[in-house]
């Protein structure tokens, strides 16, 4: 296995290191990692290879019975669903975890031709073997010479000053200020490796109202793929801070790093944003590339259209454009659209 953790404030000489976690905090979330730790070691590597053996499908490549019988048991169209490499009978085996009304996962297990064959629930420890194989697959040979220049052509940070994105969801009016934060850093820690993130600062305004804060911390690897290694969220009401869901980084709450965008996009490649528990995750999946987008920031030919399925099972879409990144958002139940763009380039 890979070790990972993070190192909280690790930035030598930086006086805008982030310090977000408590002592507390930190020994309290490094006790649930070490426990998974303990739980993959008691498992030992047969289960390892078998949750990695999984393959995710697209929706609409799985057996038409497969999906009637998802939906009929409280999955939703569009959901993942892996393929195992075991048969029964002949058939071949699909897996979709469903969430219960009590907040659990059920997995469901059915043949090719729609027959449930079981329900079973993960354990803590079947969710961290799980996650420890998609984790290595993820890092495996990956390297960060210079981790914060990110220059990924539809991700390209390192040269952003400030976008502003407007637009409605549910109702209310949509202000998103996303804005580079050059100066603040958090290092984290790949094996012997320690790579320093870029940090994105992304204000949320709902009617007016400051509604999240949340810092976001990146980093590119040599290969020029860009890593989403945690966020810091802090959520508003009534000008005051009331929580921080959604609140995640690599090496303490996953062993996983999230996958921003690749380096070689491509027609229906697949990856995960975030992969650190039932309630944050994420797949996304390239559905178009070739799409036109006019907002009042411009209009960008060429789009790379995102398809993301949230943990909830609800979808959203994502249009990043060459040079630029993110103009338009599309949630289940409205649009934001690119106001304005600052780059360094900017004149």
């Amino acid at each position: 296995m890979l070790a990972a953790e993070a190192v909280v404030g690790a930035a030598r000489g930086d006086s805008h290191v982030i310090h977000t976690q408590t002592n507390t905090e930190i020994e309290m979330r490094a006790n649930r990692w070490k426990l998974g730790v303990v739980a993959m070691s008691v498992l030992g590597v047969c289960v390892a290879v078998t949750c990695f053996a999984g393959t995710p499908q697209k929706w609409n490549d799985l057996p038409k019975a497969v999906q009637q019988t998802v939906l009929a048991n409280g999955g939703t169209v569009g959901m993942t669903v892996d393929k195992e490499p075991k048969k029964i009978d002949g058939k071949a085996v699909y897996e979709a975890g469903i969430k219960a009304k009590d907040g659990t996962i059920h997995d469901l297990v059915i043949t090719e031709d729609g027959k449930l064959i079981e329900t079973k629930m993960d354990d803590a420890a079947d969710q961290a073997a799980e996650r420890a194989a998609r984790g290595e697959k993820v890092l495996k040979g990956i390297k960060f010479t210079r981790p914060r220049e990110i220059t990924n052509p539809y991700f390209p940070l390192a040269n952003l000053k400030q976008d502003i994105l407007e637009g409605v969801e549910d109702g209310k009016k949509i202000r998103v200020e996303r804005t580079l934060k050059p100066n603040k850093r958090r290092t984290y820690t790949f094996g012997e490796e320690e790579v320093e993130s870029l940090v994105v600062e992304d204000r949320v305004y709902e009617d007016g109202q400051l509604a999240e804060v949340a810092l976001d911390f990146f980093a590119q690897d040599d290969d020029g793929t860009v890593y989403y290694l945690g966020e810091d969220v802090d959520e508003y009401k009534d000008g005051k801070i009331v929580g921080h869901d959604g609140t995640w980084h690599y090496g303490l709450d996953t062993r996983v790093p999230g996958v921003i965008f690749p380096a070689h996009p491509k027609l229906g490649q697949t990856w995960r944003p975030e992969d650190v528990s039932y309630e944050i995750s994420e797949i996304d999946e390239i559905v178009s590339m070739s799409e036109k987008v006019t907002t009042p920031a411009g209009t960008f030919e060429n789009c790379v259209k995102v398809k993301e399925l949230l943990a909830d099972g609800t979808i959203e879409f994502k249009y990043y454009a060459k040079g630029v990144g993110v103009v338009r958002e599309v949630p289940a139940d409205g649009e934001s659209v690119l106001k304005s763009h600052t780059s360094n380039s900017t004149k």
